[in-house]
């Protein structure tokens, strides 16, 4: 029933109790109802309806919304880190490549050279060996070959002095940094250390142990490569990070190699909120009174460890102070709008209470007793003065008519309702965006803009048919994203015949395509991987064609068995696209496989070439 409904309902109960006190004549059960009156109905109609809602949609924008931008931040700073310690490990490897090819041709490969490295006692000995280590200093460092003076050779000087070239050392391995006699003991494998130098300069240094050809447990020497922060400076400072911000990198003996950036750590900070990990992550922990991202990687390759240290605030600043801003501009709009309501009631519920007098005394037949208060110049007044002349025929049609319009109300908050989760979704989406460009960080900007458009594309607002233009935004989108994701793996290559953007297709058929090529054929062939994506017209009909070179061999009429098994858990994506255009279109459309002539998969995506309705 109608809220007006309930009203009348009520009015006439009032009456018939009205009549049976007139007669002295108590109606037993009444009163047992709870009944609330109309200013209280309205007033917690506007709670539940509208405050309660928006207080809900509010607390998910405001800190739902928040958790999930960190969480993408998290996870976008530890992709960047994971391929800045790549680029680390690269230059790492490339001494270590240098170092194993030096003692290769000088000592494992070459007898005569492994002799003339254990038997240097002359200064044009010294000299020669000094020329061929300077030879191997590149790109800033400095080559240096510690021997153990086995036969106890003869210097015509002192070597104690010498920081690199050639030098000779006690059995003991006197006059080694200690960093450097641990390194003794590696069995020939490379490691970094942080070391000394007699002056107290701090350097990086690559240093293995250098093993006796002849018995590889015995290290006669060590060969160390000085002043490697020189070529991994580049490394670090290509990554631009915020103020109070730092990049740190560590050894496998927990010490600081080197650092980026105005920010510092301590090895108590990293056990207390990173502490035991896997191979890489990222997590979020207060310290000194403010909250830090945490993205650490760690190379199995030489032990090392890279980790970033960024103050949240700089990232999520702004987006945290639009989501504090919009909850007190909704907290005085809220206010706003029930200090209005509650006048509105005021102005309502008055004369709507001298209504209900009227029909608590209404009899047919009975003459009405006036009030000699004027009445209202509006139209409540105008309602007042006309209500006695007013018959069931009139009340019914009120009533039809409030049923009607209640219902539209209530379509009209559904179809909100349904819009809400989207329309927040895409204003985070963009003021991400827009916060990535103000940033500088487009790369991370252009992610975003593109998910936005998957989303946007995907949802459609509900259609299931859009046109083919549409369709392929979608697909670069995806296909851009992938490759973000798969940077340096593959390459798409469009041929678009820009004359078929209008005409009608269902959507998401392409993706799924695309998913499968990257996936199942390019993905692991190393920049090696090529996709191929066509649209064309063929006589009457519209094609959309995927081709990967992909390494793995795909049989088609494997495929086309797949598409037509019902229950089969593989496939599901290419036999939903078959269904759902056969389902628009009939058995004569669909996709197929087949092998290109120059030995590719293809898959062909056949649609009648209609235009969407107007």
């Amino acid at each position: 029933m109608s809220r007006l409904s309930t009203s009348a309902g009520c009015s006439r109960e009032c009456w018939g109790s009205h009549r049976q006190n007139s007669a002295s004549k108590p109606e037993e059960g009444t009163g047992l109802k709870l009944k609330l009156k109309l200013k209280h109905k309205v007033t917690l109609a506007f709670l539940v309806l509208i405050v309660l809602p928006f207080i809900v949609v509010g607390w998910i924008s405001a800190y739902v919304a928040v958790d999930t931008i960190k969480e993408e931040v998290g996870s976008t700073t530890l992709q960047l880190v994971k391929q800045n310690h790549v680029t680390i490990d690269k230059t790492i490897s490339a001494i270590n490549d240098r170092t194993v090819t030096l003692l290769d041709n000088h000592f494992f490969s070459n007898p005569a050279g492994y002799s003339f490295w254990t038997g240097i006692d002359t200064l044009n000995e010294i000299q020669q060996a000094d020329n061929i280590l300077e030879s191997w200093s590149t790109g800033g460092t400095e080559y240096a070959i510690y021997m153990r003076n086995i036969e106890r050779r003869d210097t015509p000087f002192d070597l104690s002095h010498k920081t690199k070239g050639f030098k000779y050392l006690d059995n003991d391995a006197g006059g080694l940094p200690d960093a450097m006699v641990s390194n003794m003991d590696d069995s020939g494998g490379g490691a970094l250390r942080i070391t000394h130098a007699e002056t107290g300069e701090q350097t990086i240094s690559f240093m293995r142990s250098i093993l006796n050809p002849r018995d590889y447990n015995e290290a006669i020497g060590l060969l160390v490569v000085n002043k490697v922060e020189v070529l991994l400076t580049r490394d670090m400072v290509s990554v631009e990070v915020p103020s109070a911000a730092g990049i740190f990198l560590f050894n496998d003996k927990d010490e600081l190699l080197m650092s980026a950036g105005s920010g510092s750590i301590s090895l108590a900070e990293i056990d207390k909120n990173i502490g035991p990990a896997g191979p890489y992550g990222f997590t979020f922990a207060e310290e000194g009174g403010e909250e830090w991202l945490y993205a650490y990687s760690d190379s199995p390759k030489f032990h090392t460890r890279l980790l970033y240290k960024i103050p949240l605030a700089s990232i999520t600043g702004k987006q945290i102070w639009l989501q504090n801003m919009l909850v007190i501009i909704s907290v005085v709009f809220l206010a706003f709008v029930l200090t209005f309501v509650l006048y509105l009631v005021r102005l309502v519920v008055k004369p709507v209470v001298k209504l209900v007098s009227v029909m608590k005394i209404y009899e047919p037949g009975k003459t009405l007793s006036w009030t000699e208060e004027p009445l209202r110049h509006d139209e409540f007044g105008i309602l007042y003065g006309s209500f006695v002349k007013m018959t069931k025929r009139l009340d019914y049609s009120i009533e039809e008519n409030y049923v009607m319009q209640l219902k539209q109300k209530e379509y009209e908050l559904l179809m909100l309702q349904s819009q809400i989760t989207p329309h927040y979704l895409y204003n985070t989406l963009d003021s991400i965006y827009w916060y990535a460009l103000d940033s500088g960080n487009t790369e991370v900007g252009e992610m975003v803009r593109d998910l936005s458009m998957l989303l946007r594309i995907g949802l459609s607002k509900g259609r299931k048919m859009i046109t083919a233009g549409e369709e392929l935004e979608h697909a670069q989108a995806y296909t851009r994203l992938q490759e973000k994701r798969y940077p340096d793996t593959f390459e798409v290559c469009w041929q678009i015949d820009e004359t078929l953007s209008g005409y009608e297709t269902p959507k998401v058929i392409i993706q799924p395509l695309i998913e499968n090529a990257i996936i199942h054929g390019v993905r692991g062939m190393d920049g090696e991987g090529e996709i191929r994506v066509s649209a064309v017209q063929s006589e009457d009909t519209l094609r959309f064609i995927v081709e990967d070179n992909g390494h793995l061999p795909v049989d088609p009429d494997e495929l086309s068995a797949i598409m037509q098994e019902e229950h089969s858990p593989k496939g599901y994506g290419i036999r939903n696209v078959h269904q759902r255009i056969q389902l628009h279109y009939g058995e004569a459309y669909g996709l197929t496989y087949e092998r290109s002539d120059e030995g590719w998969t293809r898959a062909i995506i056949t649609l009648p070439l209609r235009k969407p309705p107007e």
